[in-house]
């Protein structure tokens, strides 16, 4: 960020008005049952409404949370009982914030401001942006995180149990009252809790700091790695702080109108959070295979065992653990991705052929990411299918895959099962500010099993995890629909791995959940103007050939016209063949409301799998596929895009591709009209060995 920028919002902040008003017009009058009233009419809860009414909704407001919850909205409300907030006071006295366990003894008015927020904001869901509340039957799957942030911003999730699945307790800890539960009021519900809600603030560089030397803790060796290799400052990033005074100064405006653009006042995210996920083995582990007591293990121990086993031989074998290029770095880091990924978005289920999640959370056809680790750039795989029974790293199973299979598992072997990730009632896993870690009992690595299982491999990416700031900012599979705009780089650059180029550029993530689009996992960019961007891709597993192709649905007439650039210098990108016409279906070309026939050549297919094959040879030799028959429009439908002219793929690239190169895509508009679309919803990675193997075509999956 320039000094000048800086100047002009530290400006604006003297600008800005003291104190927030918010409107109290629309409140319940008080023969209405709020649930202010509830709460004040039940004295197992005076403690808390008490709080209420000293607990104001900001520092720049007025306005208590008790006077917010007699106006209308969608709140769910964890309320914690006296004897909640008693065990909660008594907690602080163990861990020495306060010396005893009453409202007077707290050292300052800072202390206490702070552990009523805590208390108070971290018990209320707020759902009135989506109208949604939360009963129990409502709530998310074991271990999985509510779709809505309480007012603290943090998000909390919910443990069943194994033996009694009416006993729940929110964030692990926090038992929900089996008979006070789903209590309805005018704005929302109400649960009674037995313990105050209060998830963790410490980021994943001290927590794997502390247990370096705590050896209780079962991943002190990970600890010892993550310190020897000088991760933790990264680890320690929670939220960008320019962005923070940005946005809140107005310099970033909270919502945007774009001249001529079809969608209007999108917001702007308002935070830029960072986040990671670990995936550690455990202490019990390494002295099992090291053959040591925990207490006695050294990083020289694990780095020489990486070392014997032929791990990454192309790596330095020295002591400078903190360089990229050194062999326990590359180790280390590949355990680490640069997003916080909850249980319920390890991988995400939405609209894959036979799953509906309105009806079913059970997995059908397989699911999968693939994301980039710190460090050194390779691929992880994060798998579920309903034949794995849970999420694994790196499973390479055989699958059913025929023009007439199932698309499930046929078998898997044992040295391509992968690492399970156990996210039960008994999982160890650790919930933290910036990071979810899951504790493994098998060795993590990136070999050459595992780089050439990913190159016999056609990778599909949902073209928002390209960047981890998606994920990290809770825009992926929100459960919800909300769509959000992002400034150019001209005024605050929001992502690492794209560039908005073009000050004329009105980018956009449009989500599509519950609107039955034909877009992979409901989203998709959207990008208006007279747009210019680039995107660093993921790196590929292995040197060889690729077609990179590009998933676009001509459902809507404002398609717009780009030229598609690629290559390993960022600057200077070589265009890719003739531009990309987004409007051309593979029957019809949809222009500003008129249709038109298409050359693409796409038919619908026959019960005759030869003229099937025909036509996509066809579609291919113009640069064109059908679309998956692993993606269905409406989720539970039978309707795939394979089905759909309006669904097809565009190959965009045919190039070789070094898999230790960093390769980038741009996209630049060839139209001079602002109302013209780009439009991505997702890419592919196919190796030659794959779209030109005489023996076994490509599957239409």
């Amino acid at each position: 960020m320039k000094k000048k920028t800086i100047l002009i919002c530290m400006g604006l902040l003297f600008l800005v008005g003291c104190k927030e008003h918010i409107d109290m017009s629309a409140r319940y009058v008080n023969t209405e049952r709020t649930i202010a009233s509830y709460l004040s009419e039940h004295e197992q809860f005076s403690e808390f409404v008490r709080l209420m009414k000293e607990t104001k909704l900001s520092t720049l407001s007025e306005t208590t949370v008790y006077q917010l919850m007699t106006a209308y909205g969608a709140y769910t409300v964890f309320a914690p009982t006296n004897d909640a907030i008693q065990m909660y006071l008594d907690s602080l006295v163990i861990q020495e914030i306060i010396p005893a366990a009453n409202w007077e003894s707290f050292p300052n008015q800072e202390v206490l401001d702070s552990i009523r927020n805590v208390i108070v904001l971290n018990s209320i869901l707020d759902g009135t942006e989506i109208d949604k509340t939360f009963m129990v039957y409502d709530f998310p799957q074991n271990n999985e995180e509510f779709s809505v942030y309480t007012m603290y911003d943090r998000k909390i999730s919910v443990l069943f149990s194994k033996n009694n699945p009416d006993s729940c307790w929110i964030d692990g800890i926090c038992p929900v009252d089996v008979k006070n539960r789903n209590i309805l009021a005018m704005n929302g519900c109400i649960h009674q809790l037995g313990y105050c809600i209060n998830p963790s603030n410490k980021t994943l560089g001290i927590v794997m700091h502390n247990n370096a030397s705590n050896f209780s803790s079962g991943l002190s060796v990970m600890g010892k790695l993550i310190d020897a290799c000088h991760l933790n400052d990264t680890l320690n990033l929670i939220k960008d702080e320019t962005y923070e005074m940005l946005y809140k100064t107005g310099v970033i405006n909270a919502t945007f109108d774009a001249p001529n653009s079809h969608f209007h006042n999108w917001p702007n995210p308002q935070h830029k959070k960072y986040g990671f996920t670990l995936f550690a083995e455990t202490d019990d582990f390494w002295s099992k295979t090291l053959g040591k007591d925990i207490p006695d293990i050294t990083v020289e121990d694990v780095k020489n065992w990486v070392v014997s086993q032929g791990y990454y031989a192309d790596a330095a074998d020295n002591s400078d653990y903190a360089n990229t290029n050194n062999v326990l770095n590359q180790f280390v880091t590949y355990h680490l991705l640069p997003y916080r990924l909850p249980v319920d978005k390890l991988v995400i289920h939405y609209n894959e052929k036979g799953y509906n999640y309105k009806s079913s959370h059970s997995p059908t056809v397989p699911v999968w990411a693939h994301y980039c680790c710190l460090g050194k750039r390779r691929l992880v795989r994060l798998w579920e299918s309903r034949e794995s029974n849970g999420v694994y790293v790196n499973r390479f199973p055989v699958l059913d895959n025929g023009r007439h299979g199932t698309y499930h598992e046929i078998s898997c072997s044992p040295e391509n099962e992968g690492i399970y990730l156990d996210t039960g009632t008994d999982s160890k896993m650790l919930k933290l500010i910036n990071a979810i870690v899951y504790p493994i009992d098998k060795v993590m690595v990136y070999d050459k099993h595992v780089s050439t299982e990913l190159h016999k491999t056609r990778i599909r990416y949902d073209i928002l995890d390209f960047t981890e700031e998606m994920m990290n900012n809770d825009m992926r599979n929100m459960g919800y629909n909300k769509s959000f705009h992002f400034t150019s780089d001209a005024v605050y650059k929001y992502f690492d791995n794209l560039w908005v180029n073009a000050a004329d550029t009105y980018f956009y993530v449009l989500n599509g959940w519950g609107s039955d689009w034909p877009n992979y996992q409901a989203d998709e960019v959207c990008t208006e103007g007279l747009y210019d961007c680039t995107w660093k891709v993921p790196p590929v597993p292995e040197d060889g050939i690729y077609e990179i192709r590009m998933g676009v649905s001509t459902e809507s007439a404002w398609r717009g016209i780009c030229q598609i650039y690629f290559g390993t210098d960022r600057d200077n990108l070589v265009p890719m063949g003739i531009p990309v016409d987004m409007a051309l279906g593979g029957q019809y070309r949809n222009l500003d409301g008129r249709v038109f026939l298409s050359n693409v050549g796409w038919l619908a297919d026959t019960e005759d799998d030869d003229y099937n094959a025909e036509i996509d040879k066809k579609m291919r030799n113009n640069g064109f596929m059908k679309g998956p028959e692993y993606i269905v429009e409406n989720p539970g439908s039978s309707v795939t895009n394979r089905m759909q002219e309006k669904s097809t793929r565009r190959i965009i690239v045919r190039e070789k591709m070094l898999a230790d190169q960093t390769y980038y895509l741009r996209f630049k508009t060839v139209q001079d009209l602002y109302s013209k679309q780009l439009f991505i919803d997702y890419i592919e990675w196919c190796p030659k060995e794959i779209y030109d193997n005489p023996e076994t075509p490509e599957d239409i999956w």
